[in-house]
């Protein structure tokens, strides 16, 4: 054991200085797969603590390929560890973290190949080329960035003339409201007042029309009772004041099926459980089912006669006759039977107050009291549509347009994209549309939602949810990548997740000089 420990140390030490010495050409000596940024955490002078606090070990058993740390701090340069990490120089080009357990597998993973160092030679170092490829297009990145600039400053000074006129527009709305709101309240008491007024005039045609009416239904009933009086003493053969059942048999008009019988069924109809009745059961009672069937018997009414059809049944007689007695309610002498079925004169008597005909000064109190009623209608309209304004800027000032208001102008702007299938329409700050090419309805992608980017750089994603719900699945939601551009467009559209689309966009308004620099010195962690 103790021989063991000694070899350990002894292998430690060598890989230790080893490492140094691959690592000497470096202004800091460190471990190998070791940043500068960390250089201080590994102190050939002292003892190594796991990152993760749970440990300290000697310095020599640092990257001596056996994993002491749980978190892998220990083995940066080799592949002990499968959780460790290894931080390629790539001097020439960007730094990279790799998994250290790719160290010494025979894969190049950093272009200046110091994670194969076992292998010397496998790997050529490629940083510089690289490098170069990257800064042309770091370069051309930043070209479109500075000319996208001046195009988004536009957008900017446009973005913050915008929300300062919608501003204005806000606070005179609010005078306008409060001036069409005095208006309406106006308009209101002028038409309560009219309308009181004409309520007076008119009731004095109320009250006569309904003098009227009550003349003609007390005529009517009087009509009702002299012709069901006179019915009764012509059935009434031993004039007693009683209708017998044996009286009723031998009326005709009482054999309801015209078999040449009243039976007992028909008694019954008439009379209920009753052996007789008087005057006054058989007004309210009886005669109003003898009368259409007397009427019938007498001619003075005839059913429509229709075409006779294979397809249809006959009318029974049943059937017809208790259709006239739904439809004999209005009572009135034979004479006035043939006008019964038409209902005009009723529609005459319920005619509009517009198309009566009034004296001169009602008539002005009705047109004034009309007009009063529209010119109100209007008001609240008015009123209705101011409101409806007030909302609209309101809502869009509360939108986050950008830290400077870059993307207020794009507001409501539609843009488009096709593919071999569909029509996108992306609506910025208001919905996502697809459309078929063969034809259909607009689907729904998503409503404006918010917005979606990585903490420090919060407006390079775009999110519409709440789209139309897929066949047995979730609602539709677009996530809208943006990126500097000297036009506003769509570049791509696709489904990566069922119901889940990506689109990108470019736009001068994503072409902030401060952002690409933060993401050039983002590299190194």
């Amino acid at each position: 054991m103790i021989y063991s420990a000694w070899i350990r140390q002894l292998q430690s030490l060598t890989i230790v200085i080893f490492t140094f010495i691959i690592s000497a050409q470096t202004d800091v000596p460190r471990p190998r797969g070791v940043s500068l940024s960390k250089a201080s955490l590994y102190s050939p002078t002292k003892d190594f603590t796991c990152f993760d606090g749970t440990s300290t070990i000697p310095f020599s058993y640092v990257n001596d390929d056996y994993c002491d740390c749980f978190d892998g701090s220990d083995e940066p340069g080799t592949a002990a560890c499968l959780n460790g990490v290894f931080y390629c120089t790539n001097a020439g080009h960007r730094p990279q973290n790799i998994p250290s357990s790719r160290v010494n597998d025979g894969i190049c993973d950093c272009c200046d190949g110091t994670d194969e160092y076992a292998t010397p030679g496998t790997c050529s170092n490629i940083c510089e080329e690289l490098g170069k490829e990257a800064r042309a297009k770091a370069q051309q990145l930043a070209d479109l960035h500075k000319s996208g600039n001046h195009i988004r400053l536009e957008l900017i000074e446009k973005g913050n003339k915008k929300r300062s006129e919608m501003a204005l527009q806000l606070l005179q709305l609010e005078k306008d409201k409060a001036e069409a709101e005095i208006i309406k309240n106006e308009k209101e008491v002028l038409k309560s007042e009219l309308e009181a007024k004409e309520n007076e005039a008119l009731q004095v045609y109320r009250d006569a029309e309904e003098k009227d009416r009550q003349r003609k239904a007390e005529l009517e009933r009087q009509q009702q009772e002299t012709e069901a009086s006179e019915q009764f003493a012509r059935f009434d053969s031993n004039s007693d004041g009683v209708l017998t059942t044996d009286e009723i048999k031998v009326v005709n008009v009482f054999d309801k099926n015209k078999d040449g019988e009243v039976d007992q069924e028909e008694i019954l109809h008439f009379f209920g459980d009753k052996d007789s009745v008087n005057m006054e059961d058989f007004m309210s009672t009886t005669w109003p089912m003898v009368k259409p069937l007397l009427m019938l018997d007498q001619g003075m009414f005839r059913p429509a006669v229709k075409e006779e059809e294979d397809d249809e049944p006959e009318v029974d007689e049943e059937e017809e006759t208790q259709r006239v007695e739904d439809t004999e309610d209005v009572g009135g002498d034979d004479e006035n039977i043939e006008e019964i079925p038409h209902d005009d004169a009723d529609e005459q008597d319920v005619e509009p107050e517009q198309s009566r005909a009034y004296d001169d000064e009602t008539q002005k109190l009705i047109d004034e009291a009309t007009e009063a009623r529209r010119q109100l209608t209007d008001a609240e309209r008015t009123v209705r549509e101011i409101e409806s304004n007030i909302r609209t800027f309101q809502q869009n000032l509360e939108k986050d347009y950008g830290l400077q208001q870059e993307y207020a102008t794009l507001d409501g702007q539609c843009l488009e994209y096709e593919d071999k299938e569909y029509i996108y329409k992306l609506c910025l700050f208001q919905k996502v549309t697809q459309k078929s090419k063969n034809g259909g309805m607009e689907v729904g992608l998503g409503e404006w939602g918010e917005w979606a980017g990585r903490e420090g750089n919060k407006y390079s994603v775009m999110k519409y949810t709440n789209g139309m719900a897929c066949w047995n699945g979730p609602s539709r939601m677009s996530i809208v990548n943006i990126n500097c551009g000297l036009e506003s467009k769509l570049t791509s559209v696709t489904e990566p997740f069922r119901c889940e689309y990506k689109i990108e966009l470019t736009t001068p308004a994503a072409c902030d000089d401060s952002n690409l620099t933060q993401e050039a010195t983002h590299d190194e962690l």
